[in-house]
């Protein structure tokens, strides 16, 4: 641990540091109260409980297209909602703390760039402090602080990995060696990072392509094989029952190419955020240079930090190719290397501002060395207008809230609900639901009729599951939507699978969903 002293005061160790950064962003999670996203009501309880029950095709589509994503990521946060579920506050301390160690890791990232580019002990600790105050306090790292999603904590591994690669080639450009070990363990946590949310896939690309061009081939075949593995490590339990259940190892995701009889031989994908144009593409930061909603996320944001290190990144170029001369440019290429891939694949891909927690980090640190290199010589200027820009970077985001809300007596409040034994339970549209199976007797079994992925209507090998299993079902049931979605449409989809309402609904309201989700009985014609 020698290589993190340098953050370290004569009483403080490194460890202490990483408790002490864990400890404020929990302390920062509690104030924000108890986590309440779309996502946690819709998937990130039912997976993690349907994998430790063993349910997942016993169940059919309760958590819509999102009920085949890896449980794995999902089993942290469903922990803690089990064990803290009456201390909700210790919950959210708990959810949170990662963040810490997102907040460590990029510190220490920035401690070195700035190394690079200043002298003398102070003006360092002020240049990585600037970074950090800049790229710890964005929308995608500040509102992701204490949520299921999972965005801030994966962050985590990919900032690791970026952090042992920058390592390596700082010191070839100093004329050492780089060591394959911890390039190694680079490559493995980034393959974790993606075999537990693809969304990472991103960086994951982005850090073996700089390490093939830094480093050459040897290196990003030991990186490579060893992302490989980790991917395979944390993605194949899961992928293997997608396979034997549907012949889709990804399913329903590239259906197009496993051609799985269950679904379409089509790719559904989330395009709701991608860029509209080529032109918005290149310059999609700048979109988000004023207050906006459904653009990059469902919820009202602004950001300026990847505007500003997207003009950064372009004068860092010419600057290193002019005036260089005297400093080790690898690492610098590494920075510029990593943005802009990374960028590039999340346009293509996502176009989802929440997933890019390290870029929009690392967009502090490209706006750092393009100061720091054009304004050379000059360190006190250079820190100066930092400090400017940073202040108005800071002052300008809009952070969106996913969810966080008050903190109730529980973590999640439910009241009994009125499900027995052996109950057949369906859901009729697609608002969150799934959620509440986790407060039901284990031998009920929950289909989702009306979802993001399947739609009361469509024929496909899904659908047929569904029928099977509802006619296999002796008994009645229970029905569950959304007090928006109409009589009319309940009765049309209830319709198609040959059931009906048989008495009179009820209202059920929870801590997760304040409108609460309208229960009615049913049975088969």
């Amino acid at each position: 641990m020698a290589e993190l002293r340098p953050l370290a005061s004569a009483r403080l160790g490194p460890w202490q540091l990483v408790l002490i950064a864990m400890a404020v962003a929990g302390v920062f999670s509690m104030l924000k109260g108890t986590d309440r996203n779309w996502d946690l009501a819709n998937y990130h309880i039912y997976v993690a409980h349907a994998w430790l029950q063993g349910r997942l095709f016993h169940d059919l589509l309760p958590a819509q297209m999102q009920t085949f994503f890896n449980p794995l990521l999902s089993l942290f946060p469903y922990g803690v909602f089990r064990l803290f579920q009456g201390y909700p506050r210790v919950g959210a301390f708990v959810l949170g703390a990662p963040a810490g160690l997102f907040a460590f890791l990029f510190l220490r990232i920035s401690w070195d760039y700035a190394r690079l580019r200043f002298e003398g002990r102070a003006r360092v600790l002020l240049a990585t402090g600037i970074a950090g105050a800049v790229g710890l306090t964005g929308g995608a790292f500040v509102g992701g602080i204490g949520l299921t999603t999972g965005d801030v904590l994966m962050a985590v591994p990919v900032a690791l990995a970026f952090w042992l690669v920058q390592r390596e080639v700082t010191a070839v450009g100093a004329g050492r060696k780089a060591g394959l070990a911890p390039l190694a363990v680079a490559g493995a946590v980034a393959g974790m990072a993606v075999g537990l949310k693809l969304t990472l896939v991103p960086f994951a690309v982005a850090i073996g392509v700089m390490i093939l061009l830094l480093l050459g081939l040897r290196a990003a075949l030991v990186a490579g094989c060893a992302m490989m593995a980790g991917f395979v490590l944390f993605w194949a339990p899961h992928a293997w029952v997608l396979w034997q259940e549907t012949g889709n190892p990804m399913f329903p995701m590239y259906n197009a190419i496993f051609r799985s009889p269950d679904f379409p031989p089509v790719s559904p994908a989330d395009d709701r955020f991608l860029p509209r144009s080529t032109i918005q593409a290149i310059f999609y930061p700048f979109w988000w240079l004023v207050p906006n909603a459904s653009l990059v996320g469902e919820l009202r944001m602004r950001d300026w930090r990847m505007a500003f290190g997207y003009v950064a990144w372009v004068a860092l170029v010419p600057l290193l190719l002019w005036r260089g001369a005297g400093v080790n440019r690898r690492p610098f290429w590494l920075l510029l290397g990593v943005t802009a891939l990374s960028y590039t694949i999340w346009a293509k891909i996502s176009g989802i501002y929440r997933y890019m927690v390290l870029l929009e980090a690392l967009s502090a640190l490209l706006l750092m060395a393009a100061l720091a290199l054009g304004m050379r010589g000059r360190a006190r200027p250079a820190l100066l207008v930092f400090a400017m820009l940073g202040a108005a970077i800071i002052g300008t985001t809009i952070v969106p809230n996913w969810g966080k809300g008050r903190h109730g007596e529980q973590m999640l409040e439910v009241p009994p609900l009125p499900v027995l034994p052996g109950a057949l339970v369906v859901t009729l549209d697609d608002e969150p639901h799934s959620y509440l199976v986790a407060f039901m007797p284990r031998e009920v079994r929950v289909l989702g009729l009306n979802t993001n992925i399947l739609r009361a209507g469509d024929e496909n090998g899904l659908t047929l599951r569904l029928r099977q299993a509802i006619a296999a079902h002796q008994g009645a049931g229970w029905s569950i939507a959304a007090p928006e979605t109409r009589e009319a449409e309940r009765d049309r989809v209830l319709g198609i699978y040959g059931l009906m309402l048989t008495g009179e609904c009820q209202l059920l309201r929870t801590s997760l969903r304040r409108g609460g989700h309208v229960f009615c009985p049913i049975a088969k014609r």
